[in-house]
């Protein structure tokens, strides 16, 4: 007589720790053109970021060469250039590698500033000591009427100080930023792969976040720029500065930022065209490659040396007024349908409603985009052509900031949780004691036995690991088969590529993939023979590829 079949005990099902949310489309990289499309197709393939993260390396450097040199002409409204991004992407990401190669030019033409300043600087102490000491003999010597004397003043010319000769800026107060614009260049960059440091630092601290928002996004309108103190000096204003940025952040941080209700009831995120690509780590393997020899940087550099070394116009006070890219009549009709085909997804029931700042700006970054495509790619006017390549771009921006749309204040211990679940699947603990993995385990879950021991009891909560005595813990049986049979065939420790990015030192190998506000992007690695590339990304001292 057969025994009766016993059946299989059943486990309830793990509870995921972070939300998900869909896929980013693929950014189109195409729409760029060729000159700044190649440069963030060269990117892509030299430091294996993604697409996204290279073009939003990429198209703000682009828009800081040409912002001095062209406004769009719409309405009789002058559109300015400049373009404002923000990228999410995980420490370890290459997003400074990415930065570093697409502003390659910008940093050899600060250095050549910067050596100019020298020589400028120092003829200048020398001719502001002739002049004091012509102006004390003069006034020594006075012996006639104050009218004589004032001419004799006058005829004297006062030396003028050189600019400021920083272009670049990596983490400025509203005020530092404002003070370089109104005594040095009139066009300048916000580029900071550290973002964290600027919405972390002093520029947005309680008392100072909605001065430093206002007054950024006042210079991404284009309007002057005003200071009025009690200091005698510190008072100046200036007319048709320019400025660009792109902030890199972490997700961490970008659940702060995305969320603060500062930045978004001022309109200051709905400036900036956000992307927040899936990370590519553990599929970038090592390959030995030299991307300052790639033509299609070569050509971008070159491009961007010429913007930027030319001298812009400027009118009789040193104000920037720059040329008027006006619209082809094509050009104009397709822009007004493509601001109208926005504006009806604004209204009741419409699928812009959520992002309504954001979208309400949409239009006038096609402007924008389509205007910095003109400059650097010689055109005298905006065509048909260029409107419909930024519309590809604006649509794809505009798409991404509906996925991301209010994004959720993850637990921070969620977040840790996620992390040493991660460890544990690629390091294959199956079993462990909460002691060794004290001693054993990542930094992070080393720093206290306390926050150990509230992180292992999330695991616990969630059904992914089970203990019966708060000392030894295993993985759930419903969780153990199907995450290590596949957790072994697609997961790859990451090599740390020095020379292209800082490498974490947090954990051996992060594999979070959660694509949600609240924490970044990562892909199942792929077990392919693709290969990464090395960066060699130091400044060469000329730049290869003809435009």
């Amino acid at each position: 007589m057969n025994a009766p079949l016993i059946p299989a005990p059943t486990y309830p099902k793990p509870l995921p720790l972070l939300p998900e949310l869909e896929k980013s489309a693929p950014y189109p990289i195409h729409a760029l053109g060729e000159l700044i499309g190649g440069a963030a197709q060269a990117i892509v393939e030299a430091v294996q970021v993604p697409a996204a993260l290279a073009a939003q390396s990429v198209l703000p450097a682009a828009a800081m060469a040409a912002q001095a040199h062209g406004n769009v002409l719409r309405g009789g409204q002058q559109i300015p250039l400049s373009l404002f991004a923000l990228t999410v992407a995980e420490s370890g990401d290459r997003k400074s590698a990415a930065d570093r190669l697409a502003l390659q030019a910008h940093q050899q033409h600060q250095r050549e500033l910067l050596e100019q300043y020298k020589a400028d600087a120092k003829e200048y102490r020398d001719q502001r000591d002739a002049y004091q000491k012509a102006r004390a003999n003069i006034l020594d010597k006075a012996k006639g009427d104050p009218e004589s004397v004032a001419d004799e003043l006058g005829n004297l010319l006062e030396p003028e100080a050189p600019p400021s000769p920083f272009i670049l800026s990596e983490e400025p107060t509203l005020e530092g930023l404002q003070k370089s614009l109104l005594r040095g260049h009139p066009s300048q960059g916000l580029f900071s792969d550290e973002g964290g440091q600027f919405f972390g630092g002093h520029a947005t601290k309680p008392e100072n976040a909605l001065k430093s928002v206002a007054g950024l996004s006042k210079l991404w309108d284009g309007a002057p720029i005003s200071r009025t103190r009690a200091s005698d000096g510190e008072s100046a204003a200036r007319y048709g500065c320019r400025l660009s940025a792109h902030l890199m952040i972490q997700p961490i941080v970008a659940s702060e930022v995305l969320c603060n209700p500062v930045m978004q009831g001022q309109g200051f995120l709905a400036r900036f065209l956000i992307a927040w690509p899936e990370s590519l780590a553990g599929t970038r393997f090592y390959r030995d490659a030299d991307p300052t020899r790639a033509p299609r940087l070569g050509r971008f550099w070159q491009r961007m040396a010429r913007l930027l070394a030319q001298e812009p116009i400027k009118d009789e006070n040193g104000e920037l007024t720059p040329l008027m890219l006006v619209m082809e009549p094509a050009a104009q009709e397709a822009w007004i349908e493509e601001h109208d085909a926005i504006e009806r997804q604004l209204g009741h029931g419409g699928d812009m409603q959520e992002i309504k700042p954001t979208a309400a700006k949409g239009a006038e970054n096609l402007l924008r985009i389509a205007g910095v495509f003109a400059v650097i790619e010689g055109h005298q006017a905006i065509t048909p052509e260029l409107i419909e390549r930024a519309a590809v771009l604006v649509r794809w921006y505009l798409a991404e900031a509906l996925r991301l749309t209010n994004p959720s204040k993850i637990d921070p211990q969620l977040l840790q949780a996620q992390r040493l679940l991660d460890w544990l699947m690629t390091n294959q603990w199956h079993s462990f004691d909460a002691r060794t993995l004290q001693r054993e385990g990542p930094p992070f879950i080393r720093k206290s036995a306390k926050q150990r021991d509230l992180i292992l009891a999330v695991l616990v909560e969630y059904r992914w690991l089970s203990t019966a005595d708060g000392k030894t813990f295993n993985f759930a049986p419903s969780a153990t088969t199907a995450t290590f049979a596949t957790t072994s065939a697609t997961q790859v420790q990451e090599v740390c590529d020095t020379t292209a990015t800082r490498c974490d030192n947090d954990s051996p190998a992060q594999s979070l993939s959660q694509p949600v506000a609240t924490l970044s992007q990562s892909p199942k690695p792929a077990t392919t023979g693709f290969v990464a590339q090395v960066t060699h990304v130091a400044a060469p001292t000329k730049f290869r590829g003809e435009v």
